[in-house]
């Protein structure tokens, strides 16, 4: 079995790697369905286990995202957004390509950096998480494809953890070169495991209080607590970026979607996200959070579906709507900003329903 899944793994990575040579791809007929002038910035943070249930903005009990609350009313917050799978390369690979249950072999047709790229934007791709290993080099082919692709952890001192603001110094950089239509994908560490390094001595907000939790053990309260700042230390990341973006006074938005969720004891006595191993609502149901600038507001009409069933194996389309990018391959009807959107069964990992699943 372990054999057989690492040659499976062997011949998708092959697969994929055409994506750091492929540029453009073989979309038909693109073209901007609204074209606007002057300065076009768009961010997409993505997030890594990170689960809504432990977000403030979305009613959770701690306030671990006070600065994303300052801002509300500048948010459009997404209620019932899942990821298909429990584990980064099976979402992504999905998420940033034209592949999804229903079709799983066309996320080698086709990503959504590629598209950009055919649109004439100019496309960036900055990691925090390592470049290559079992977990991280398909998408690290993905992400190739940009116009420019940094991995910010390949020369770090050895035993240095770093940091998810490193993501805003280098979008600090970006934002001052050349060019007027610019998307940066942002791939945050987020609140991976170990979550205690996730985020800096500064953020050790919630320490010796005991959480909320059925599970009453020392080491379970420390877990927690440090998810839960690991999640206040993703608040600051994701506000920090939207103030950098404003600064830019372009047409501009940012995205920021987790890649799958956490369990942290909430419903049973574990924490992470092993794939097939775990059953509960938490490893799918992500936040989905879109900040716009007012210009961009005014440029385009939104549709925004707040309350609506979605799952990220469709945000290849809904992207390319964010970006007023039309295309043979695009279709409006699976994005969530879109009027001609409409749900769809949600079938996560290999055959689970998830609607029925989770009643």
């Amino acid at each position: 079995m372990i054999i057989r899944a690492g040659i499976e793994y062997y011949i998708e990575s092959k697969k994929l790697s055409h994506y750091a040579n492929d540029k453009n791809g073989n979309f038909s007929d693109v073209s901007r369905s609204f074209d606007m002038q002057g300065q076009e910035v768009y961010v997409i943070i993505i997030g890594e286990a990170t689960s809504r249930l432990h977000l403030g903005i979305y009613d959770y009990y701690r306030n671990t995202t006070p600065l994303l609350e300052d801002m509300e009313d500048e948010l459009l917050i997404y209620n019932k957004v899942i990821s298909p799978d429990t584990y980064t390369i099976a979402s992504l690979t999905k998420a940033l390509t034209l592949g999804n249950y229903e079709n799983p072999e066309a996320k080698f047709e086709g990503s959504i950096i590629q598209l950009l790229n055919k649109a004439n934007f100019k496309t960036y791709w900055v990691s925090v998480q390592k470049p290559a290993g079992a977990d991280d080099s398909q998408i690290t082919n993905l992400g190739l494809g940009a116009d420019k692709s940094y991995f910010l952890n390949i020369k770090r001192a050895e035993g240095k953890t770093i940091h998810d603001e490193v993501l805003v110094e280098k979008l600090d950089k970006i934002l001052l070169e050349k060019g007027n239509k610019k998307v940066i994908f942002l791939h945050t560490l987020g609140t991976h495991v170990d979550y205690k390094n996730r985020y800096p001595e500064s953020f050790k907000f919630f320490n010796n209080e005991i959480p909320k939790t059925k599970f009453k053990k020392e080491h379970i309260y420390k877990e927690i607590n440090a998810y839960d700042n690991a999640v206040r230390y993703t608040d600051y990341i994701i506000s920090s970026v939207i103030k950098t973006v404003k600064k830019a006074n372009a047409h501009s938005c940012v995205l920021y979607f987790s890649d799958h969720g956490e369990e942290v004891y909430d419903d049973i006595e574990f924490s992470g996200h092993f794939r097939d191993k775990l059953r509960t609502k938490n490893v799918y149901e992500i936040p989905f959070i879109l900040w716009r600038s007012e210009n961009y507001k005014e440029g385009k009409t939104m549709f925004p579906h707040l309350d609506s069933k979605y799952m990220i194996d469709d945000l290849f389309h809904s992207m390319a709507d964010l970006f007023s990018i039309k295309a043979k391959e695009v279709d409006y009807t699976r994005s969530i900003f879109s009027e001609h959107f409409k749900e769809r069964k949600r079938i996560v990992g290999d055959s689970v329903d998830y609607d029925n699943y989770f009643k």
